[in-house]
């Protein structure tokens, strides 16, 4: 089976996905055969891996209680914008 290659910007479109594990068999193909070869993109990968990698060993140690994720609760409900949808499932 032929495989296209992406390009630049199709790349770094599925970088996220591709950090979270949420791309299809296929995309993942891609995005790797195009990081194999494109060291701006690998750049690029390789400093939002490091980062997602170094926030989940930070977020690792932070201490939380229920008052705690409450108040953080609270703050991103009033930072969203109003949507009866999402206030109904509270």
């Amino acid at each position: 089976m032929f495989l296209s290659l992406l390009t630049c910007k199709e790349t770094l479109a599925r970088l996220d996905d591709f950090l979270d594990r949420e791309l299809s068999a296929r995309e993942v193909t891609l995005v790797q055969r195009h990081l194999k070869i494109c060291g701006h993109c690998s750049k690029i990968y390789a400093f939002e891996a490091d980062f997602l990698r170094e926030l989940k060993q930070k977020v690792q140690h932070v201490e939380t209680s229920d008052e705690n994720l409450t108040g953080l609760m609270d703050r991103i409900r009033a930072a969203l914008p109003a949507d009866e949808s999402i206030a109904s499932e509270s």
